[in-house]
């Protein structure tokens, strides 16, 4: 296990040292904490802001506030590193209490530390690193026999809202699978159920309340979600990327002309109406083109589900690689699933993580980088996979009984 961890330090290493110091923030979460720090709370040039998720820039704030600018490479690198290193060891945790063999715990544990996805993310300052040990935190809780795991599930299901709300939806569909899969009697899966959404609403809780103090809104997550839905469903997106040439990538100056039209259709407005009336163009853009909508959600599945990134932004030895890598693991994934163990709590927390993120993705904005923070559940489920390469290794099952939370 110790051997998988530093593979998974040094994998990181090899994308972060080529470009150590550069600190590429394409979400603008450096801004974030920089205001943080200065007692400014979140705002972007001294105004409030909920446009993005907190718990990212709190922890890039803190870097900030103990280290300084001058050694703040270093603190994202260590801290990306730590977090990777971190999701790999509680995959394997969540592994083990699934009562898996040594074999396929380690199994589990190589597919997050070697994952391309998921170790091409290590080196932005971005949320898929944190969001994905997260997932692997919650998925380990919630598989744990003590009475408490399911408020830790909770917890760390909270904690990946606030730091990626599209994993929102997770929550839901995680406590839905507590009350209709887990073992024992009615009200044992209500009272997990229940311990579960209640321990994630109490997370989300201080940011709402401070966006209702702030805007006069309890704003669970951000101001984002209707700028994410339109972005991925708007005429000039249909146009250059789902009727465009194969392997389009929307960029350049028809996407930021835009942005620019959307900017001044929302002009003066505060940030949670803007939001709102984006929706509602997108919305109404969706209604009156119910077909192409269908083709663009298949589009984007299948690019939230490729093999391998796009060709006008990445080399033929990266796209390659990423090929090579996600071809088995699909299908090692694709017989996971089928396997009826997995089907019962707390395995099926799994599926859930992959349907729901799968799902919110079929909708709005969507690349293969939004995948990286359920590789551990991937993993867990691959690694479950009846196989001729593993058939001496039959998974033992996921403990099921009432000794189970």
């Amino acid at each position: 296990m110790l051997t998988i961890v530093l593979i998974s330090i040094l994998m990181r290493l090899a994308v972060i040292v080529p470009s150590f110091g550069t600190l590429d923030d394409p979400d603008r979460y450096l801004i974030l904490a920089r205001s943080l720090v200065a007692g400014d709370g979140f705002a972007v040039n001294g105004r409030p802001t909920a446009y993005r998720p907190p718990l990212y820039p709190l922890c890039l704030s803190v870097l900030l506030a103990t280290l300084g600018e001058d050694r703040l490479a270093w603190g994202i690198a260590g801290l990306h590193l730590a977090a990777g290193a971190a999701t790999v060891v509680l995959t394997a945790v969540a592994a083990k209490r699934w009562e898996m063999t040594s074999a396929r715990v380690l199994i589990a544990a190589a597919i997050v530390a070697c994952d391309p996805v998921l170790v091409a993310q290590s080196r932005a300052v971005m949320t898929e690193t944190l969001a994905a040990f997260l997932v692997a935190a919650s998925l380990a809780a919630l598989a744990s026999r003590h009475a408490r795991g399911p408020v830790w599930g909770g917890i760390g299901l909270g904690l990946a809202a606030l730091c990626r709300p599209s994993l929102l939806p997770v929550a839901g569909l995680v406590v839905f699978a507590a009350l209709a899969f887990g073992p024992g009697t009615v009200g044992e899966r209500l009272r997990r159920a229940s311990l579960v959404a209640v321990a994630t609403a109490v997370l989300l809780a201080p940011w709402a309340w401070r966006n209702a103090r702030v805007f006069g809104e309890p704003i669970g997550t951000t101001t984002h979600g209707g700028w994410t839905l339109a972005l991925a469903n708007n005429p000039v997106y249909y146009a250059e990327v789902l009727d465009g040439p194969s392997g389009a990538v929307w960029s350049g100056a028809n996407q930021k002309g835009w942005f620019d039209a959307t900017l001044r259709a929302v002009k003066g407005l505060p940030e949670p109406a803007a939001d709102r009336k984006i929706r509602a163009i997108a919305l109404r853009f969706i209604a009156s083109r119910p077909r192409d909508f269908v083709r663009a959600s298949a589009a984007r599945l299948e690019r939230f589900w490729g093999f391998a990134p796009a060709g006008a932004v990445y080399s033929r030895v990266v796209r390659g690689v990423t090929l090579i890598w996600t071809v088995p693991l699909w299908l090692a994934f694709a017989l996971g699933l089928t396997r009826r163990g997995l089907w019962r709590w707390p395995g099926v927390a799994a599926p859930a993580f992959v349907f729901a993120l799968t799902a919110v993705h079929s909708i709005y904005w969507t690349d293969m980088r939004m995948r990286a923070p359920i590789v551990p559940a991937i993993a867990l489920i691959a690694a479950g996979a009846q196989t001729p390469l593993l058939s001496a290794s039959r998974p033992r099952g996921i403990p099921s009984s009432r000794s189970v939370n």
